[in-house]
């Protein structure tokens, strides 16, 4: 039986979308073996790349003709493979202010558990973990530390510039990662001091960042589960970003109302992160990482601005507002003040 064009266009569309996963992979299998430093200066042969990629030639072939098939690559009439310029800037030099690679490593990471989702769904017990103490046995939670890092000290750099410092003199990162923006306000501010609390794993990653910038007299280290944690004195400012969707939505509105108990009356709470819209179906990337959360975090799920605005409600917290940043940036924030004449003895 002959199919028809309406149902042959019909399978074209879900194959379409079926074989994006080749893209996905073919660019994560480039970045990882370094094909596009190596074409950095120019294109190269198969048997060039090889040679710079410690590859065989044969198999690596057939992935860069697939990338020229996917439109990642390009070939010259010579047989030499060349990127876009676009991909050079973005891939071709670790270190570069637009540099992605930490993105790709933190996305190829998902991979394992993306491909267990039926079984994760049927029985409710996610795949490897986001959250880990120690970096050193989790390789998803340390690419996603170092990819948090890149993106912070580039286009998350705008969040520090729209953050009102005035009179903070303390400050607490809540779960920080690799500390990159209370680094960054510490590197602006010389009166600020910085309290870096997060588990053993990240902290590591943040003690190495300190000491490389010589900052180790303003800023505090805090290797411990936040549940257990209290500050030594009340602090100015409390940050939580991109925390609260590794932990869901009770364990968030409880550390939300703790927080209340470790800042100066009057002071404030900010909470960055990559909010769902009320439907939670768009903004695209929040969706995803609410899949990547329930597939990979037992309890963690991604959550809208109206969700966290009831959290700091709850908690004691007001003059609740929530503030955009420019398009090209997924985050925005929330930022809440506790009541001046409020008493959290």
């Amino acid at each position: 039986m002959t199919l028809s064009f309406s149902a042959i266009r019909k399978q074209v569309a879900v194959l379409e979308i079926a074989e994006r996963y080749f893209d996905s992979v073919i660019l994560f299998s480039l970045s990882e073996l370094g094909v596009f430093e190596a074409l950095r200066d120019g294109p190269r042969s198969a048997a060039n790349l090889a040679r710079a990629t410690a590859g065989k030639e044969a198999i690596l072939a057939a992935l860069l003709d697939a990338a020229v098939a996917a439109g990642i690559l390009e070939r010259s009439g010579e047989d030499e493979y060349s990127a876009p310029a676009g991909h050079l800037q973005v891939l071709g030099e670790a270190g570069a202010p637009e540099h992605l690679g930490e993105w790709l490593i933190f996305m190829a990471a998902m991979l394992p558990a993306l491909a267990a989702l039926p079984e994760t769904v049927r029985t409710g017990i996610p795949t490897g973990s986001m959250v880990d103490g120690s970096e050193r046995d989790n390789r998803p939670a340390q690419a996603m530390t170092a990819a948090m890092d890149a993106y912070a000290r580039t286009r998350g750099l705008e969040f520090i510039d729209r953050l009102d410092l005035a009179g903070v003199g303390t400050l607490l990162d809540v779960g920080c990662g690799p500390g990159t923006y209370s680094l960054a306000m510490v590197e602006r501010d010389p009166t600020l001091h910085a309290i870096l609390l997060d588990l053993p794993g990240p902290i590591e990653h943040a003690s190495a960042l300190v000491t490389e910038r010589g900052l180790g007299d303003r800023v505090t280290l805090a290797a411990q589960d936040a549940f257990a944690y209290a500050p030594p004195k009340p602090v100015d400012l409390i940050l939580i970003s991109n925390v609260c969707h590794m932990l869901g939505p009770e364990r968030s509105a409880a550390l939300v109302a703790r927080c209340a108990d470790w800042v100066r009356p009057g002071g404030r709470l900010v909470i960055q992160a990559e909010y769902l819209d009320g439907e939670r179906t768009s903004p695209r990337w929040p969706a995803f990482l609410n899949l990547i959360m329930q597939a990979t975090t037992e309890g963690g799920r991604n959550h809208t601005v109206e969700e966290t605005t009831g959290w700091l409600t709850a908690g004691g917290w007001t003059e609740v507002r929530h503030e955009p940043m420019s398009p090209w940036n997924v985050n925005s924030y929330l930022e809440a003040r506790l009541p001046g004449n409020a008493s959290h003895e």
